[in-house]
């Protein structure tokens, strides 16, 4: 096959994974043949094919996605169109070997997280409201659109979120990055990308002091960016890494933005 199998995701889903995986690559931050990169909240693989696509097919690949429904898909992925360079491991990354209850949206699954939950559902599509009407004002979904005004597009996009009603519990693993190091003998990383829906702290607690001199570069999505923004920078900054942020006009009304780091 020549791409990945997308059907587990909607058209306007795909468009805001190919959107954030341009954004992983800038401030400095590059491959070679032969990296090896660790793909940390996969979802079906999309960051991940970009970057075997970006080094003709010469990378060593490890992809989390801890969801089974989501799991599934990355895996046939993984065996069909990445040559035996990607390795799907079904279970998420935290600070600790644990079980715990991930939300699942089945019509919107880039918002599946351990995070959210139906006492949360409201607030997260009212913040998701505001960053894709902001992301349509910016000229992301076409001139068309741009042209709509404000309220009657909020409440077409507000409208068209109702599906993050329809929510499914799962029971995941979670386990701590220096385990996944250890038991796969990785020896290097040279780039290390993070994106799980509020949990990134705690992916970025659960490596151990001996493994950060492996890690050459980090890109992290921060949810929460005024709470956990600096956290993020203080952690990576605090293992010897340069650092850059970033925040455009939809991530700030998302209250996400970018942390870059290289050494």
């Amino acid at each position: 096959m020549d791409t990945i199998d997308l059907h587990s995701v909607n058209p306007w889903e795909l468009s805001f994974l190919r959107h954030e995986v341009g954004g992983y690559f800038s401030h400095g931050l590059e491959l070679a043949p032969g990296a090896t990169v660790l793909d940390v909240g996969a979802n079906i693989g999309v960051f991940s094919a970009a970057v075997y696509e970006r080094l003709d097919g010469d990378v060593r690949i490890y992809a989390f996605e801890p969801l089974p429904p989501l799991y599934e898909t990355l895996d046939r992925n993984a065996r069909e169109f990445f040559d035996g360079r990607l390795t799907a491991l079904p279970y998420g990354l935290a600070d600790r070997d644990e079980e715990l209850d991930f939300s699942y949206f089945p019509a919107a699954t880039i918002f599946s997280s351990s995070w959210r939950g139906e006492d949360t559902v409201e607030a997260e599509r009212q913040r998701v409201t505001a960053s894709m009407v902001e992301a349509i004002r910016q000229g992301g979904l076409g001139p068309v659109l741009r042209r709509v005004p404000a309220p009657v597009l909020r409440g077409l996009v507000s409208r068209k979120l109702r599906v993050l009603r329809n929510l499914e519990t799962h029971r995941v693993l979670v386990r701590p990055l220096s385990a996944v190091f250890d038991e796969r003998d990785i020896g290097h990383v040279d780039l290390l990308k993070v994106d799980v829906e509020g949990a990134e702290l705690d992916v970025l607690r659960g490596i151990e002091d001996r493994h950060w001199p492996l890690i050459r570069q980090v890109v992290v999505e921060v949810e929460g960016w005024r709470q956990n923004r600096d956290a993020v920078r203080e952690i990576l900054l605090g293992r010897g890494f340069a650092v850059d942020v970033e925040q455009d006009p939809v991530q700030l009304a998302a209250d996400i933005g970018m942390v870059f780091a290289a050494r």
